[in-house]
């Protein structure tokens, strides 16, 4: 995850702490998204789809996440 898509300017740690442990990766398990955040480094959400998975599965977790970071950025 990066602040700014144009110049790539990453979050602070405060940042990265309150956005993706103390927002996101609630938010996503209430949407029945199970994730990690990590932030070993720059800060990343990790995905485990099931093994057999479809392209609607797929638009759902998109589907998600995009409603999640949109809640978390406003």
């Amino acid at each position: 995850l990066v602040k700014d898509k144009a110049t790539k300017e990453t979050f602070t740690d405060e940042e990265s702490e309150r956005i993706l442990y103390g927002f996101v990766s609630k938010k996503l398990y209430e949407y029945g998204l199970y994730c990690r955040a990590d932030d070993r480094g720059d800060p990343v959400i990790q995905l485990s789809p099931p093994l057999i998975s479809d392209q609607s599965t797929f638009d759902e977790i998109e589907g998600i996440i995009r409603q999640v970071l949109t809640e978390a950025w406003t």
